[in-house]
């Protein structure tokens, strides 16, 4: 079932947007990463829930060693993930804990693959501010807000070092603003969002 769910909205995908817009999109993230980590966001690189793989793909055409995995490889929600243990510095998770019910195995097994002081990129929709489209991806099983997530990484052994609207390649006056209006320009202006990127750190 999984497997052919992930078929139909591969092909869904592939009718909407060629492999050249994933790239320079994924490139997108990429930089906007590195402007908020730095040196943090480096190889070895998981992404995990790939989709079409387009993101590993793009960190290793810019050098990065990068690999991902998905749904018809892994259960994210009770299977133990094919690595050794702290083997990745950074896993990727875009777009894709608002589909697991239940959390607990893949934040362990996350922490479990991570080096000391490694880091996870999560990307969710902010269900505060669309609640009301949330459901119109009838994949989507579990909604986040800021606080959620915040839970979520200590809950888990992280230290949360960026929780912002997930803006890509924006300047950073719009992260400097006060929380309330910094959510409402976000989710208005043209390139911005309604949904959290967070980025946690992995603590001994």
């Amino acid at each position: 079932m999984k497997r052919e769910y992930k078929q139909n909205r591969d092909k869904i995908l592939n009718s909407e947007f060629s492999a050249e817009h994933w790239i320079k999109w994924n490139l997108r993230y990429i930089k906007t990463y590195k402007q908020i980590i730095g040196n943090k966001f480096k190889s070895k690189i998981l992404d995990l829930g790939c989709g079409q793989d387009y993101f590993s793909k793009t960190c290793q055409k810019y050098g990065y060693h990068a690999e991902g995995i998905d749904i018809e490889k892994s259960d994210f929600e009770k299977d133990k993930l094919p690595y050794k243990n702290e083997t990745f510095n950074v896993i990727h998770f875009n777009a894709v804990i608002e589909h697991i019910k239940n959390p607990d195995n893949i934040m362990k097994e996350i922490k479990r693959i991570l080096k000391p002081k490694g880091i996870v990129i999560i990307n969710t929709p902010n269900w505060a501010l669309d609640f009301k489209n949330f459901y119109n991806d009838p994949s989507h099983q579990k909604p986040y807000t800021t606080e959620g997530l915040k839970t979520l990484m200590r809950m888990y052994g992280f230290k949360v070092i960026f929780l912002e609207p997930a803006l890509i390649c924006k300047p950073r006056f719009y992260w400097k603003l006060p929380e309330k209006i910094k959510w409402k320009v976000s989710s208005l202006i043209k390139g911005g969002s309604k949904s959290i990127l967070c980025i946690g750190e992995k603590q001994s």
